[in-house]
């Protein structure tokens, strides 16, 4: 034997010593879930532990200086170089495990597949099961987003089940994209080797402890992201533009939408913040708490304060808003090419640090992905923008039309920035950089959030009783019954009609429709509803307004305003409407926008309707499906210019929701309702 192989061959047994070496050394840390008397807690080597967490890699000796105690990986990937980092600053991991989705292709109905894809999982789980770091195995993220076949579940079991067969020391969870019922069904009843699940919720995070017990799930939870308000949920332009908070605004709901969900709810073992690091998702500073150049905005100093009740000593500078041409983004803002335009930012730091401020103009991103797949940053746009002074430029609009973003950044000379940005529209067009602009108020004027016990407020509502106008003009069924807890109660957290096949007065159901006349009466505003609608043939649930005084004259003179119409033989396909007397569904001429929305009986969605003297738009999850112009002819077209009210009801069959007919298996049906708003309309 040639010396070169016994040198290789030495220094084969070395390696192999050393690994079994450092694999004698590791030793894993039993975590379990310990039911106390009210909720439950994490027991990690005797001690509780509450989960401060960040999702991301970047930046963990801040987490740890700042009181965080865990980070969240999406996949095993440098897993070792992560684990032993983390040891070292005394954090744990929860360490994701690379599952397919059926998004991107993956069949849960090809066994071979899915079996290839446990056995690679169980080499990965072996090689980091010991790891003292390691806290909780993450199967997959947002296996629900996009999916339709309920054998995703089958496989997350069967990875939960082979894990504890090998590791008995750690807790395993999924990732879910929100808080959906068939989704908790589901892994009810398909998972059990799951110890708690991990729900990924954004705007409406304030909600979830609230939901989970709406859904059925009163066992332990985690947060797995959680963050500022998602693109999705957030108001579009009309060219598609979502609009950003400001870091200041994200602080803000950072802080009170924590406050009142994972720091309040003993269910809860904990959260991860989205994102300890930068991304470019929609736009460079959408979902990072730090910006591309390793800079801390507000956001940071509100995690410090929430994970080790202190402020840092010195905070970030806090931005109030951001103006383009006297506008600000919600103002959705068109531009004439090559003409010049005012910015300004105000911003304030409260240790009284001296501010610089850098803008940057952007193209608006086109390569949009979902579930939080990398997207590539638009190139900067140079020679645009002339500074005055510190808080003062001028943008000279590009020539090319088309969509862009004004980015503004604000720091503090201590590695602390302010961020803001307004998307706007470049077109020659003057109809559009002339047009009027609408705003709403940002706060609700008028609202019921449903969170008290028993029938709905009698200040804000009344009841139509009984079945009048031959079924209320349209053949129903049901009698209409007046302050009955059976047909409508508020319990936890939202209102519940109820229709229900029982005899009253000649009628085969009964239900409830409740009215808010002469105790909310409005001209102009934004009328948001969030609802989940009921199951089944023969339901026909609304929220819609009519006129308070019928100043035309009866209906449909008058107009009718439907915010969300449903009828249930078409299960996932919603409606918005208006009707007048020229245009109205009694001579098939109603203006009507639909739109087929996967889960609304199963899932909460948010339908609303902006009502200006120009329009009236409709919206399913602050996505537009309903456009109606004045055509400023008579009210014949255009009745809308006088007081109207809310109605909201669950009718049974009659002439559009009863036209395949009824199915009476499916009553009970609910119509459930999480929250009424109404926004002012201002300008």
């Amino acid at each position: 034997m040639m010396i070169s192989e016994r040198i290789l061959i030495f220094a084969a047994i070395q390696l192999l010593l050393l690994n079994w070496t450092w694999a004698q050394e590791q030793q894993a840390v039993k975590t379990e879930i310990v039911k106390l008397k009210e909720g439950y807690t994490i027991m990690r080597d005797g001690q509780p532990y509450f989960i401060r967490g960040a999702g991301g890699t970047s930046n963990m000796e801040k987490l740890k200086a700042y009181g965080g105690n865990s980070i969240r990986t999406w996949s095993p990937q440098n897993g070792t170089e992560i684990l032993n980092k983390a040891q070292q600053l005394g954090l744990t991991v929860t360490l994701g495990l690379d599952v397919k989705t059926e998004r991107h292709g993956f069949d849960y109905n090809d066994e071979v597949a899915v079996a290839r894809q446990l056995e690679y999982l169980r080499t990965v789980v072996g090689q980091y099961k010991d790891h003292p770091a390691l806290l909780t195995w993450g199967i997959g993220n947002e296996l629900n987003l996009h999916y339709s076949n309920p054998k995703v579940w089958d496989a997350v079991n069967a990875i939960a089940k082979m894990i504890r067969e090998i590791d008995p020391n750690h807790l395993i969870t999924t990732m879910l994209a929100g808080v959906n019922q068939k989704e908790i069904d589901y892994i009810k009843e398909k998972c059990p080797e799951l110890d708690l699940i991990a729900v990924q919720v954004y705007g409406g995070l304030a909600a979830v402890p609230q939901q989970l017990r709406r859904a059925g799930w009163d066992k332990p939870y985690i947060v797995t992201e959680w963050g500022p308000t998602g693109h999705w949920e957030s108001i579009q332009t009309p060219w598609g533009a979502a609009i950003e908070e400001s870091s200041h605004e994200k602080a803000t709901v950072y802080k009170n939408r924590y406050e009142t969900s994972v720091g309040k709810d003993k269910n809860c073992l904990g959260s991860y913040v989205f994102l300890w690091g930068q991304k470019q998702e929609r736009t460079p500073t959408w979902y990072g708490l730090f910006t591309e150049a390793g800079e801390e905005n507000e956001v940071v100093d509100v995690m410090q304060f929430l994970w080790s009740g202190q402020w840092p000593a010195n905070k970030a500078p806090r931005l109030d808003s951001l103006i383009l041409d006297n506008r600000k983004a919600k103002d959705f803002i068109y531009l004439q090419p090559g003409r010049d335009y005012p910015l300004e930012v105000f911003v304030s730091d409260p240790d009284g640090d001296q501010l610089q401020t850098r803008w940057e103009l952007l193209h608006e991103s086109t390569d949009l992905k979902e579930g939080g797949d990398r997207e590539e940053r638009p190139d900067s746009l140079g020679g645009h923008i002339k500074k005055q002074s510190r808080q003062r430029a001028i943008l000279t609009s590009p020539l090319q039309e088309g969509a862009y973003r004004i980015f503004v950044y604000t720091s503090d000379g201590h590695n602390n920035v302010a961020t803001a940005n307004i998307p706007f529209y470049v077109t020659g067009d003057t109809t559009k950089t002339k047009a009027l602009v609408f705003r709403f108020s940002d706060s609700p004027v008028w609202f019921d959030e449903f969170n008290d016990k028993g029938l709905p407020d009698k200040t804000k509502w009344s009841y139509d009783v009984g079945s009048l106008h031959n079924g209320w003009g349209n053949n129903e069924l049901q009698y209409y019954m007046d302050a009955s807890l059976k047909n409508s109660i508020m319990e936890n957290g939202v209102l519940k009609i109820r229709a229900i096949k029982e005899s009253r007065e000649g009628k085969a159901y009964t239900s409830a429709r409740l009215v808010s006349k002469n105790k909310g009466d409005f001209t102009y505003g934004r009328f948001e509803v969030r609802a989940k609608l009921p199951k089944g043939r023969g339901t026909w649930p609304a929220v819609w307004m009519l006129p308070t005084d019928c100043t035309y004259g009866g209906w449909p003179n008058s107009g009718e305003i439907d915010i969300i119409e449903h009828v249930g033989y078409d299960q996932d396909m919603v409606h918005i409407s208006t009707h007048s007397k020229a245009y109205n569904h009694g001579i098939n001429t109603q203006k009507t926008g639909n739109k087929r929305v996967l889960g609304t009986t199963d899932n909460f969605h948010l339908y609303r309707v902006d009502w200006t003297p120009s329009y009236i738009k409709g919206f399913v999850d602050n996505v537009e499906i309903f456009h109606f112009d004045n055509e400023h002819k008579s009210f014949s077209e255009w009745p809308f210019d006088q007081k109207f009210h809310l109605l909201i009801n669950l009718a049974v069959g009659g002439n559009w929701g009863g036209k395949e007919g009824v199915d009476d298996s499916v009553f009970p049906a609910t119509f459930e309702i999480d929250y009424v708003r109404v926004y002012e309309l201002l300008r």
